[in-house]
Parts: C-alpha cells; structure tokens; sequence
C-alpha cells in the first residue's frame, strides 16, 4: 500500500511472477510475466489494483453507484462492475458502440454483473465521456442516489497508485528470492494508469529498471505529453522526487494495428506462440499486441541476454468476443 493514501483490498496479491523459460530461450533474454490476469475478483487483470484506491474513495464519499466508461469490450468495465456488486453498489457503464445482437466476452460477463450499459456510437466518444459520466452522476443524485465517476481504464493519479504498488510488490518478490532486478519491464500503454503507475513507482523501487510501454490505442490519452503529465501528477502523489519530459519515456506506438480493440496478424502470431511455448493464454485487444511489441524490441530496445519482466495485465474474456 502507498504510504498514507487509503484502499480497498480486493484482490489476490502478491499476484506470481511466472519464469517463461521457454519463450525466453527463443528470444534469447531472461524472460518472466507479471501474472495480474490472476488478480482475483471479476477474472482478474490489472484495473483491481487501481480500484483499490478508486472505491475507497467512492466508499469515504458514501456512493452507491459506480459510473465509468470504455469500449464494448471492455475489460476495466467488467472489474468494476465485479467491485461494485462485491460492495452492494450498482455500476452504470457507457460503452463505445452499438450493442450487438449476441452478448459474448466481456458484455456477456458485464450482463451477469447486471450493470446498466449504455451505448453511445459516436467517433468523439473519448473526448464527450467525461461530460455524459458527469451528466450521468447529476441526473442519479437529482433521484436519491450517490455517484462516484470512474475515469475510462481507472487511469487518474489516485488510481495509478496501484502500480506504484506493484513495482513495490515485485522489488519484495525479487529480493525474496535474491534475484536481481529487471533490466526491463514491458507493459501495455492504454489509457496510461497502469504504465504511470509502473514508471514512478520504479523510480523509487527498481530504479536500475526501465518501464518500456507498448502503446495500443490511437486516443488522445495515449499521447507523450498526456502520458507524462499523469506519470509527474501520480510520481507527486506517491511522494516520489521526479519529474518526466517526454523525452524521458520510453513509448513505442509501432503495434497498435487495424485500431483499438481490432486484432493484428503479429498480436495474433503472439498470443499463439505464448499458448504453446507456455501455455498461458494472452488477448488479442491487449498483451498479443504487447508481447509482438516486446519481440520486435529485443535487439532493438531491448538488448539480447537483458533480464525482461512482460506485465500480463489479463482479458482473456475477449478471446470469446464475436468479430
């Protein structure tokens, strides 16, 4: 936990960190995941760390529904639906797209949780969510309710702390073991929480590691300078000394193919290979972009025989999702 900011405990950590011998031997680098796909409630993957702090918030504001936003398929949408029911909140979720005609994957999970979904088919979603949650959260209170907002991905300062957690949590993990620290940790950059989280907590943690992000999204808030104002606004709210330019963050933007949310050949060709060298299952929205974007570094970015640590931050549930 950071120091003197509340939460929430609601996940299975320390999560694994899973020696991928295998695939490490093809790439030719010591190569280990971070294994929050297996974080617990809702399925798992890497919003519960930062909904820890989001609903010990929301719990200290005395809300009784949660509000947040993404795509249809999204994963952060399902944990927090998972949080709310496990708290006796209700969830309202706007949803970029049009509902299809048969639930499967993550709004086949999201139906279950019986969260109030609304769909919104418009290109400038990203930009107009902030005002429809908001407009949301006005109209619920006008009827009794109290609501709390979520932003898309959980990713604000105060969430991004539960990734200044993990960098903690696997500094213990590696000096548990005697093991020396990563050279590098490879991770998606989506709406930037998780990767912010990361970069300011190695600062303090792992400060001989550096936190390679594959960017997999188009969206404004997948920018440097967006990704650096939320790494400097979460670095000050965990007490860490440091400010980040632009150029001092590792970024790469070379595998996001087709769009968000629409499979690539390599991201494919990925999540096949890390099936059969060792047998965990990636998505195809996600870690099959980020891991082609970690095998396409090493030689590059990432030199041959460096020590890797690839966050596998979970979706799964898209794997069943129609296309």
């Amino acid at each position: 936990m950071t120091d003197h900011m509340d939460l929430v405990p609601l996940g299975f950590f320390p999560t694994p960190i899973d020696n991928w011998e295998n695939l490490g031997r093809e790439l030719g680098i010591s190569l280990s995941a971070k294994r929050d796909d297996l974080s617990g409630l809702g399925g798992g993957g890497n919003k519960i760390r930062k909904l820890q702090y989001l609903l010990a918030e929301a719990k200290a504001e005395k809300a009784t529904t949660l509000i947040t936003a993404g795509a249809a398929q999204s994963n952060h949408v399902r944990q927090t639906a998972a949080v709310a029911r496990k708290h006796g909140m209700r969830s309202l979720a706007l949803l970029r797209g049009q509902l299809p005609p048969k639930l499967s994957g993550n709004l086949l999970l999201d139906e279950l949780l019986d969260v109030q979904l609304e769909f919104h088919d418009h290109d400038d979603f990203n930009a107009m969510v902030v005002d429809l949650m908001l407009e949301r959260k006005a109209e619920l209170e006008a009827s009794g309710e109290r609501a709390y907002v979520i932003p898309i991905g959980g990713s604000s300062p105060l969430g991004a702390l539960g990734y200044v957690d993990c960098a903690k949590e696997m500094r213990e993990q590696f000096d548990a073991r005697r093991q020396r620290h990563p050279d590098y940790i490879v991770v998606a950059m989506g709406s930037g929480g998780t990767y912010a989280g990361l970069v300011a907590g190695c600062a303090r943690y792992l400060p001989n590691t550096q936190v390679l992000g594959i960017v997999i999204t188009t969206a404004a808030f997948a920018a440097r300078e967006c990704a650096a104002r939320l790494i400097n606004e979460t670095a000050r709210l965990a007490g860490v000394d440091r400010r980040w330019d632009v150029e001092d963050l590792l970024l790469n933007y070379d595998h996001i193919g087709p769009e968000y949310g629409v499979a690539s050949q390599e991201g494919n060709a990925a999540i096949r290979n890390v099936a059969e060298a060792e047998g965990v299952f990636l998505d195809p929205t996600y870690t099959g972009k980020v891991f082609a974007g970690l095998i396409a570094a090493v030689g590059e970015t990432i030199p041959a025989g460096s020590d890797v640590i690839f966050v596998h931050t979970g979706g799964s549930p898209a794997l069943f999702a129609a296309r």
